[in-house]
């Protein structure tokens, strides 16, 4: 889906319907990528001697992607939000 043009041409419930389900979508999919990356801060804390001085970069790094993905995933829960009732509107 082009989100600049199903941006643009929404004008009806079921355009912005279509738009919540999106948004819906990407915030489910950024929440699957956080939990990939609990799982590998897992790994990374409990054999931390693996990976030498490198291990507190990766777990950094985790901590890091997880605080990313779960914002991005509020924003589009909100963008999904605002859709549908938009939809709602529109009926």
């Amino acid at each position: 889906m082009n989100m600049e043009t199903a941006v643009q041409s929404a004008k009806t419930g079921a355009d912005h319907a279509a738009l919540a389900d999106h948004y819906q979508q990407a915030a489910q999919d950024l929440l699957a990528k956080a939990e990939e990356h609990k799982k590998l801060l897992g790994q990374y804390k409990a054999q931390s001697y693996l990976y030498g001085k490198q291990g507190q970069s990766f777990q950094a790094h985790c901590e890091a992607l997880i605080r990313s993905y779960k914002q991005a995933s509020d924003a589009n829960l909100e963008m999904a939000q605002l859709h549908r009732a938009m939809a709602a509107e529109a009926k």
